[in-house]
């Protein structure tokens, strides 16, 4: 018999896969809008079960396998639907449309199976291997949604299907990347804490550009800390395999 205090988080998650699922539909229907508030609203559920099972110590195998199917489902498919309506309605017939869209499916499912090979259920939430699936999301949707927006709002038209279809390879590619991804409170750990909940107010307010932003702060802030330790490691023994090759060319 399930236990009572595992329903709760598996049932927001269970939510997280709906609005996925309705996304899909919305992006079906050539409603890019409402696809797009969908897959907001499932990050919301993504964030709040496993603050709800953090709550209730309600951490199980079954909930971590179920969150990353889910994942699938929302950050995964539903995204990758949403691309490949946009493009096939602005550039129909585009021998592109279908590779770029199922890429970015491909590699969220890729990154959601790592994901589960190394990690473990647990309270306890750790640096990310590749980028996270639901950030890969929030930078494919948000490019959209601030073009439209400002477009709406200013009548300039930003929007380019290049620059589109670039954000959806890179948003795979580091899906699958080795590169270290801190969680969201470590990268953005400069903010003061003091500060913290009118930022939170703020960006809810103004969600329509403030995603965009903040997705892709999270992005540079990450790569530059990755390359900053790559390239200029303050510990010796981190320093590229390139030195001790000059030291054995030395000696001979």
């Amino acid at each position: 018999m399930v236990k009572k205090k595992y329903i709760a988080p598996n049932l927001i998650t269970a939510g997280n896969m709906f609005l996925g699922y309705l996304s899909i539909t919305e992006s079906i229907k050539g409603k890019y809008d409402m696809a797009i508030w969908f897959i907001i609203l499932a990050m919301i559920c993504d964030g709040l079960d496993g603050k709800t099972a953090r709550k209730l110590d309600a951490f199980s195998e079954f909930g971590k396998e179920f969150d990353s199917f889910c994942d699938a489902i929302s950050f995964g498919l539903a995204p990758s639907m949403l691309v490949y309506s946009i493009l096939n309605f602005i550039v129909p017939y585009s021998v592109f449309n279908l590779p770029v869209s199922f890429i970015y499916a491909l590699c969220g499912v890729m990154r959601l199976v790592k994901f589960n090979i190394i990690n473990v259920a647990s309270s306890e939430k750790g640096d990310f291997s590749g980028m996270p699936i639901p950030n890969a999301a929030a930078m494919v949707i948000s490019y959209y949604m601030i073009c439209s927006e400002i477009q709406t709002t200013f009548g300039y038209k930003l929007f380019n299907i290049n620059i589109f279809i670039g954000i959806t390879v890179i948003a795979a590619s580091l899906m699958v990347s080795t590169i270290p991804f801190k969680t969201p409170d470590k990268t953005f750990s400069f903010v003061p804490k003091k500060l913290a909940p009118i930022l939170i107010v703020l960006i809810i307010i103004s969600l329509k550009y403030s995603i965009f932003i903040v997705s892709f702060t999270y992005v540079i802030l990450n790569l530059i800390s990755y390359f900053n330790r790559r390239f200029f490691p303050e510990n010796p023994a981190d320093k590229p395999e390139i030195d001790e090759f000059i030291e054995v060319v030395e000696e001979e």
